[in-house]
C-alpha cells in the first residue's frame, strides 16, 4: 500500500513542477537556464505522465485486497481533491493565458479622440510614414499584442519582469505568427505560438524550444517616452486606448511603474535599478536611468559611436543619438528641455532636431535604446560594460 501513496504524491508534485516551472518559480531558480528545458518537458510531456501515473495507481489498487481498498478510500478522496486543486490553479487560473488576458480588438484614436493620459509612458514606432504609440502599462498587463503598421505584420511586446518592451517582426517565412503568454521563465516572459507551438522569449525574440528553435524574429525599431513627447514629435500618431474591462489594472501598473504604487508584501521583491542599456555594433552598454536623470546629459564613446544620451527635464523620457555629424563629433551644454552644440553655437531640442543656427534643420540620427531592469540587462547581455557616473568623463 506504500507504493500506492508514493506514486500519489508523485502526481501531485509533478503537477507542482510544471505548473510552478513557467508561474511562480521561487526567484532562487530563475537564474538557472536549466529551468527553461524543465518547463518546456514538464509542458510537453505532463499528459503522458498523468496517464502513466494514474495507471499505475489502478495497478496498484487491483492489485489490493477489498479490506485494503476500502481503508484508502478517504485518503484518495483526500490526494485526489489536492491534485485537482492544483491542476485547477496551474491550468485554468495561475498561467499566462488567464492571469493576464489577451487584448482583442484593440482600439487606437489620433490626438484629438485620445483619452490616455499625457503623463503615461508609451511604447513608440515610427515607420513608414505611420506612426503609432502603445501605453506601456497596457503592454505590462497583456504582455502583448499582434498588430500591424502599415503592411508590416509587428508583435509588440513588455515583461514586467524585467520592465523591457521590445519591438518584432512576427513573419516567419511569410507567415505571420501569433502568440499566447506562457508565464515567466529566468526573469523574462515566454511565449508560445500558435502555428508552430515553438516557446520565444519576449527579450531577444529567440525561439527557445520547438520546431523553430534558434530562430530570432528581426527587432523593430522603436522608443520609449511619455505620450506628451511622442506626440510633440508625432501629432498624427494613432494611439492605442485603454480596453475598459481592463481599466482599473492599467491605472495600478501605471502608479507602480511610477513608484506610487508597490506589489503585496507576499509578492514584493527588492526592486532593482533601473538601465538605459544599447547595442551597437557588436557592444552593448547601459547607462544607471536615475543618474543620468540627475544628470541630464552624457556624452559617451562605445565602439567608434560617439553618443548622446539625455534626460527630458521633468525626468520621464530618456533620448540618445549619434552626435557626429558629417567629419565633426558635436559636443553640447544642456539647459532645461534644449542643447547647444559648442562646435556652432547651434541650438537643438531633446527630439536631436537643430532648431536654430548654423546646423538649422540638421537632424541627429537617433540610437535605439531599452530602459529595463539591471539583472535583465546583465543576464541577456554578460558582457556589457556600464558608464561609471562617478568617474567617466564625457567624451
Amino acid at each position: 500500500m506504500i507504493y500506492f501513496y508514493i506514486v500519489f504524491i508523485a502526481l501531485i508534485f509533478a503537477e507542482i513542477i510544471k505548473g510552478l516551472s513557467t508561474n511562480g518559480t521561487p526567484p532562487v531558480l530563475q537564474k538557472y537556464p536549466w529551468q527553461l528545458n524543465l518547463a518546456w518537458f514538464m509542458w510537453k510531456n505532463i499528459l503522458y505522465i498523468r496517464i502513466i501515473l494514474l495507471a499505475v495507481l489502478l495497478l496498484l489498487v487491483w492489485q489490493m485486497s477489498l479490506p485494503a481498498q476500502s481503508s484508502i478510500i478517504i485518503d484518495s478522496v483526500i490526494f485526489t481533491t489536492i491534485w485537482a486543486s492544483i491542476y485547477w490553479l496551474f491550468n485554468l487560473f495561475w498561467i499566462g493565458k488567464y492571469k493576464f488576458a489577451p487584448l482583442n480588438n484593440p482600439t487606437f484614436a489620433r490626438a484629438a479622440q485620445n483619452e490616455i493620459p499625457q503623463s503615461v509612458q508609451v511604447i513608440g514606432l515610427n515607420r513608414d510614414g505611420v506612426q503609432k504609440s502603445y501605453p506601456v502599462s497596457m503592454l505590462f498587463y497583456h504582455h502583448q499584442l499582434s498588430d500591424t503598421i502599415g503592411s508590416q505584420p509587428i508583435w509588440v511586446t513588455y515583461c514586467g519582469l524585467c520592465r523591457s518592451g521590445r519591438v518584432y517582426d512576427r513573419c516567419i517565412d511569410g507567415q505571420a505568427l501569433e502568440f499566447t503568454l506562457v508565464g515567466a521563465i529566468t526573469y523574462n516572459a515566454i511565449f508560445q505560438d500558435h502555428q508552430s507551438g515553438s516557446w520565444w522569449r519576449q527579450e531577444t525574440g529567440e525561439a527557445v524550444n520547438g520546431p523553430f528553435s534558434g530562430i530570432e524574429l528581426k527587432d523593430i525599431p522603436m522608443e520609449q517616452m511619455t505620450l506628451a513627447h511622442w506626440l510633440a514629435q508625432y501629432p498624427d500618431s494613432e494611439i492605442l486606448q485603454y480596453h475598459p474591462q481592463y481599466q482599473k489594472k492599467y491605472d495600478f501598473l501605471t502608479s507602480l511603474m511610477n513608484y506610487q504604487a508597490s506589489l503585496p508584501r507576499w509578492h514584493r521583491q527588492k526592486t532593482p535599478p533601473l538601465v538605459i542599456g544599447l547595442e551597437i555594433n557588436g557592444h552593448s552598454k547601459a547607462y544607471d536611468w536615475d543618474a543620468l536623470k540627475k544628470r541630464r546629459m552624457v556624452m559617451d564613446a562605445v565602439g567608434d559611436n560617439h553618443l548622446l544620451l539625455i534626460s527630458s527635464e521633468d525626468g520621464s523620457s530618456p533620448f540618445a543619438y549619434d552626435r557626429a555629424i558629417d567629419a565633426a563629433i558635436l559636443q553640447f551644454e544642456i539647459n532645461g528641455d534644449q542643447l547647444t552644440d559648442t562646435n556652432t553655437r547651434s541650438t537643438w531640442n531633446i527630439f536631436g532636431y537643430c532648431i536654430e543656427g548654423q546646423l538649422q534643420g540638421t537632424q541627429l540620427r537617433g540610437v535605439q535604446i531599452y530602459q529595463q531592469f539591471i539583472r535583465a540587462w546583465a543576464s541577456f547581455h554578460p558582457h556589457s560594460t556600464y558608464y561609471d557616473f562617478l568617474s567617466s568623463n564625457d567624451k
